[in-house]
């Protein structure tokens, strides 16, 4: 094996290592991360630090794996802004590089040691990182990892060409079918997901090995949720949902992890197949304290979260789907261009999947799944709506964390006026905090409407639409951004002649 390694790695490597052992190199922790608000995501969450702090310590302190104490001492040096706690997470980064060179995947042990590199600030390590790449024949990484080794700025290519729109024929439409969509799932798949929200949550410090068989089903909702409220045996997000296609079908899941994220013109991006940067990210997902920055514009994600940052890993483990959150523009971008090569996807957390109406994208949003000898479809819950029958839809006029999402169906319905050309008769009831669903219901029952666009998230929600639902079996829910939560799975499963979803492949009749 070793005659696949470039000579100039090998020497480069060990006059790297030489300097370094020599002190004619210096070393300073976590030398690039001054550019990064790692404290952010807390602040905005309203997680409190001394709770995360404590848990994170008492995980520690349990896990008897030194790559899982680092990152543990990482997550803790990065929130409270003590370089001294990442000093021993590199500590023990650094043992674990040690016990594990034989042990693990290659592709655990080339992310392990860009770790080190971030950390130390050490080309010694982009090195040993460029030898497995190398060996993996992921020709990107082993080029990135080479420039950076040997001092050179990575020459990379992006393409931030935003999705384009599409158009949905029409000629004198009397009605629109929604919900006959769906998505197979058997055996035979091989799924592909995000990490965060599946094998780890930092936020609510479940740290493990990204690449886990153990998938999470609760986050850090249990935190401050009501007991009753959590539902285990249901389970909440990705980790849950996945679990459960798992135990049904027995497909093969693969976890996506160690993204490499660019920055261009003030946004950050995630790369396609080619190493091409072409989907944005979120600034605050870059700033998870768990990313390695390799300088101010260029960072390796481990907390993957979101399609737009699994395409790579995707169509690499030759996925036939993939998981993940599709809340933003360019993940709902990412899901498309999966499609386009062949790969399901399945977006539960959904509020960008309008963004999809009329392109025949497999992609599906919050849509419910039964289960039948052995598989799993996902979605075919048809409904018809008349052209010119009211619909009511949930809007919001907010900024408090977390009632965004509850904009999502008039997102929808207006992203379907425009894509088909059609002037629906929108009802459209704005929220502006949490258990204010019953606005919705009453305004459906003020202009006599049998379709209502909602979002279940939590019991108040579920308690309105579904007394709503049981007055007359002529009412239907379309449910949005609700599939990833108890109720709202639940709720779809308590009425599946009445409920459907947000189904980016309407039939115009």
């Amino acid at each position: 094996m070793a005659k696949k390694y470039d000579f100039w790695i090998r020497m480069a490597a060990l006059a790297i290592l030489l300097a370094s052992i020599t002190g004619c190199t210096p070393t300073t922790i976590d030398p690039y991360s001054g550019s990064y608000d790692f404290q952010s995501i807390m602040e905005n969450s309203g997680i409190d630090k001394e709770t995360l702090a404590n848990g994170l310590y008492n995980n520690f302190k349990k896990s008897d794996d030194k790559r899982i104490k680092g990152e543990n001492f990482l997550i803790l040096g990065r929130i409270t802004g003590e370089p001294r706690f990442v000093d021993v997470a590199s500590d023990y980064f650094s043992k674990s590089e040690e016990m594990n060179e034989e042990k693990g995947s290659r592709e655990e042990r080339a992310l392990l040691y860009e770790t080190l590199a971030s950390l130390l600030g050490s080309k010694y390590y982009h090195a040993k990182a460029a030898w497995h790449w190398k060996i993996l024949n992921n020709e990107f990484r082993y080029k990135l990892n080479k420039d950076l080794a040997l001092g050179n700025e990575p020459q990379l290519a992006f393409d931030t060409e935003p999705l384009q729109p599409s158009l949905i024929k029409t000629e004198n439409p009397k009605s629109i079918k929604i919900g006959e969509s769906d998505i197979l799932l058997s055996k035979d798949d091989v799924l592909v997901s995000q990490a965060d929200r599946v094998t780890r949550d930092w936020l609510s410090y479940q740290i493990q090995n990204p690449e886990s068989d153990s998938l999470l089903s609760l986050f850090s909702e249990s935190l401050s949720y009501k007991k009753e409220d959590l539902m285990p045996e249901i389970g909440w997000h990705e980790g849950a949902r996945i679990k459960e296609m798992k135990s049904v079908t027995g497909l093969k899941h693969v976890v996506a992890t160690g993204t490499i994220l660019a920055k261009k013109d003030g946004k950050w991006y995630a790369p396609n197949e080619n190493g091409v940067f072409m989907f944005e990210v979120p600034e605050d997902k870059v700033n998870y304290p768990t990313t390695r920055p390799f300088g101010d514009n260029l960072a390796m994600a481990i907390d993957t979260h979101g399609i737009n940052m699994i395409v790579e890993q995707a169509i690499r483990n030759k996925a036939t789907v993939a998981i993940g959150s599709c809340d933003h523009p360019e993940k709902a971008k990412a899901a498309k261009y999966l499609s386009d090569r062949g790969i399901k996807v399945i977006c539960n957390t959904d509020r960008y999947v309008p963004l999809l109406i009329g392109s025949g994208a497999n992609v599906l949003g919050s849509a419910p799944f039964e289960k039948t000898d052995g598989k799993i479809i996902i979605g075919n819950r048809p409904t018809e709506i008349k052209i010119g029958e009211p619909i009511v839809a949930s809007d919001v006029d907010s900024k408090k964390y977390g009632v965004g999402y509850y904009d999502t169906p008039t997102r929808y319905f207006k992203e379907l006026e425009r894509s088909a050309n059609i002037k629906l008769n929108l009802h459209i009831v704005n929220i502006t905090d949490f258990n204010q669903q019953r606005a919705v219901i009453d305004k459906a029952e003020e202009v006599d409407a049998n379709i209502i666009g909602v979002r279940i998230f939590n019991e108040n929600d579920y308690l309105n639409v579904k007394l709503w639902l049981q007055k007359d079996i002529n009412h239907k829910a379309i449910l949005f951004h609700s599939e990833p939560y108890p109720y709202g799975y639940i709720l779809a499963r308590e009425f599946i002649a009445q409920t459907s979803f947000d189904d980016v492949n309407p039939v115009i009749l």
